[in-house]
């Protein structure tokens, strides 16, 4: 109990109702360029380029540091010179990026520079050999090397990296973002090259403002555009300050008291004090829900600059018990309101492939992290070096072994020995580390009792000690990626608090054993192994199971009818199993479903749903009816021989958002039945399949799309001006789709192409297409 209480005094946990509100989002976080949100930068973004693309008659290489203090935009203006086009051009493919941050370690840095170059893995190679390799990597041609948010200052270390960056060929360029005019002057191949990066000037940091704090151009309340020039005349002309406040008030909407209470706060008295940014986040941290509190300092577990895989960030916040589900509504989807709430603050940051992308990682910005890990205190621990003896209020650990010196494996392989042996209430422990050192953690398991989330990724270890069973506040287990692995401890069955289980890429793993499938608290399962059939008897206890992911399992030949009972399933992947030729159960009875993913399942058959020979063909209707809750389709490398047969009395796919093709050399045309998605759908890809020839002449009626991307597909006719086979369109329009749809081929030729032994394949006994 007194724990508890901590906890609640810790993350500020309240009882009222009220403050345990979600806060509906007033402004969606929407992806775009990085060019797009810059404002003001532009005179520093042409004089840095004309820096990199001049030449230097003494040295071969220029180094160039970007010098300011934090949230000034360092590493955002960095980024706008390393994608310009004429940089590109200049320096073709030999462009870098490596944040450094943290140890500089010098090897590290050297082997990840080395790697990027060639693409090879040079992690056994010693220093000497691995010097030799980038000396020559480096005179070949010149390249730009940027070096993001460097903190050493010592000079011995830079000279011994800086001593191989000179090898570079004439016109080479090092750009380096850096804190600190020490460390710039240090750098500098000459101070005439060091570059000084002031804040922004106050009316572009007004733009900035407006921009983010009000959601409309035209009728902004005139008396909070007046309180809001006083507070940006607070910020110092520091961007990331100007854009989180603006974000900040844009979720406090018009209520001037609170526009006011951010500009009468106490704490711009402590920022001309220290002539720091830390206390105007903080601001923001202060007055955010007291429900989020909890869950932004839990991020400070990840490393900076880390992709965090959304969904790995929401369980993990569910098996802490951070979400607070309210209405019915499952944990999951608050923990989706939760990150979009956090990105709508700016606290957490979208990683986009592509304007329109669906992302489904995040990251913080370095002074975002610095103030997670402020306010989590000695709450959570990120384990960068030498672990220091720790706090007895330490719950939540992660430890990473690329981060840590590689030539004192055994002291670090003591240290964390040490660390664990009195870390005895921890909560969480990630531990991402090297064969041996994970070995130390993997033997003093049992002392973790009040463990909640073990992930032990990349580890090539034997065995998972039985050991692991006494630890039955265990909800979220991830052995992922593990080489060596053969089997679980029968042990594991007892932790009937499971709420994920992650054996992804365990490529040895025998099997699972039995009482697995029996562990009703399981929400999230994810397997590879080498068994041939799921058990016909314990799957349909899974009655929590949202989501069953299945890996390259490839001797697994069939599902089983024990699936129809996992009346909770929202998501169902399979990947890379070759072997599977039946899912043995109609997909009908999975009622929840909202995706449906299969990939490179070669020997899969598919129709309506798997018949026997007392059922009727009539059933095989009623098993798309499923298809109605799908959100996410995905067929890869299928044997579709002709998906443009009509299924006829189905009227499922009407919440379909995204669909692709890919890899599919049979497809000749889309699946009538997507017509039913044309309102829904958003996103669709089609790509390497040489013979669709034509689009549907439904795909106007797709007024929701967003993004239609077609790559490689040689008999497609691609609209002027697009690579052979190719198109992307950006949020289409009718008139674009209109376009692209072509006269498809008479029925006597897709019919005499056709062999039916792909994924749609109807034998004798099985089909009469019209009845189908």
């Amino acid at each position: 109990m007194d724990e508890i209480a901590e906890d609640r005094s810790k993350f500020h946990f309240t009882q009222s109702g009220r403050d345990g509100k979600a806060v509906p989002l007033k402004r969606e976080q929407t992806g775009s360029d990085v060019s797009s949100e810059v404002i003001g930068r532009e005179d520093d973004k042409e004089a840095l380029i004309k820096l990199l693309l001049s030449s230097n008659e003494k040295e071969n290489v220029t180094i160039i540091p970007i010098v300011g203090m934090g949230g000034l935009g360092k590493t955002t203006l960095a980024q706008l010179v390393f994608n310009d086009d004429r940089v590109a051009s200049h320096f073709g493919y030999r462009k870098i990026w490596m944040f450094v941050s943290g140890d500089f370690d010098v090897r590290q840095i050297s082997q990840r520079i080395a790697e990027k170059l060639d693409r090879g893995n040079h992690g056994h190679l010693d220093f000497d050999l691995l010097q030799n390799i980038l000396k020559q990597q480096m005179s070949t041609s010149k390249y730009l090397l940027v070096l993001d948010d460097v903190w050493n200052e010592d000079k011995v270390k830079w000279l011994r990296l800086k001593d191989l960056l000179m090898n570079g060929a004439r016109g080479s360029k090092v750009l380096v973002t850096t804190r600190g005019k020490k460390i710039a002057s240090m750098m500098a191949t000459d101070t005439r090259y060091v570059y000084n990066l002031s804040g922004l000037p106050y009316d572009k940091c007004m733009d900035l403002f407006l921009s983010w704090a009000f959601d409309r151009i035209q009728d902004r309340p005139q008396n909070l555009v007046e309180i809001g020039k006083d507070i940006v005349s607070k910020c110092g002309g520091l961007p990331l300050a100007v854009r989180t406040l603006g974000c900040f008030l844009n979720r406090k909407g018009e209520d001037e008291d609170e526009w006011l209470s951010v500009k009468n706060s106490e704490i711009w008295e402590l920022v001309q004090k220290e002539n720091d940014v830390l206390p105007i986040l903080r601001l923001t941290y202060d007055q955010m829900p007291q429900y989020l509190k909890p869950c932004f300092a839990f991020c400070s577990l990840f490393p900076k600059d880390r992709s965090i895989d959304k969904e790995t960030l929401i369980h993990m916040w569910m098996a802490q018990g951070f979400l607070q589900s309210s209405d019915g509504i499952p944990l999951e989807k608050i923990g989706h309101r939760y990150v979009n709430e956090l990105l709508s603050m700016s606290l957490l940051e979208e990683e986009l492939k592509y304007p329109g992308d669906e992302a489904r990682h995040c990251k913080m910005h370095d002074l975002i992290h610095d103030l997670a890990r402020l306010v989590a205190g000695t709450e959570c621990s990120l384990i960068t070096a030498h672990p220091k003896s720790p706090s007895k209020k330490v719950r939540h650990v992660s430890v990473f072994g690329s981060d840590l010196p590689e030539k004192s494996s055994s002291k670090v392989k003591d240290s964390i020995s040490e660390f664990l042996c009195n870390a005895k209430k921890l909560r969480s422990l990630y531990s991402h580390l090297l064969v041996e050192q994970n070995k130390t953690v993997i033997n003093l398991l049992a002392n973790l009792k009040y463990l909640r989330i073990l992930i032990l990724t990349e580890s090539e270890f034997d065995d998972l000690p039985n050991s692991i069973g006494s630890l039955l506040h265990l909800r979220y287990l991830d052995l992922s990626k593990n080489f060596r692995i053969r089997r679980l401890p029968h042990s594991i069955c007892k932790l009937q608090n499971l709420q994920k289980l992650k054996l992804y890429a365990c490529v040895k793993l025998e099997k699972l054993p039995k009482g697995t499938w029996k562990i009703a608290t399981l929400r999230h399962l994810e397997i590879t192994s080498k068994q041939e059939f799921l058990p016909k008897k314990g799957i349909e206890c899974l009655t929590s199971l949202r989501s069953l992911s299945i890996h390259n399992c490839y001797r697994l030949s069939t599902l089983v009818r024990g699936m129809q009972h996992l009346i909770a399933l929202q998501k169902l992947c399979l990947t890379d199993c070759h072997n599977l030729t039946s899912l043995g159960f109609s997909l009908n009875y999975l009622i929840s479903l909202e995706s449906l993913e299969i990939r490179n399942c070669s020997g899969l058959y598919l129709s309506g749903r798997q018949k026997t020979q007392e059922e009727d063909c009539s059933e095989g209707r009623r098993s798309f009816q499923l298809l109605l809750n799908i959100v996410g389709l995905n067929y890869k490398k299928e044997q579709i021989e002709d998906a443009g047969k009509k299924a006829e009395g189905h009227q499922g796919l009407q919440k379909l958002r995204s669909l692709t093709f890919a890899q599919l050399p049979k497809l000749l045309e889309l699946p009538c039945e997507l017509e039913n998605a044309a309102s829904s759908l958003q996103y669709l890809s089609i790509s390497n399949c040489d013979k669709l020839s034509s689009l549907p002449d439904w795909l106007p009626q797709c007024i929701a799309l967003k993004r239609l991307e077609i790559k490689q597909c040689k008999m497609f006719p691609s609209p002027p001006g697009s690579q052979h086979g190719s198109c992307t369109i950006i949020s289409p329009s009718q008139d674009e789709l209109k376009e692209l749809i072509s006269k498809p081929r008479n029925k006597e030729e897709t019919f005499e192409e056709a062999n039916t032994t792909g994924l749609f394949e109807l034998t004798e006994e099985r089909s009469n297409l019209d009845e189908f």
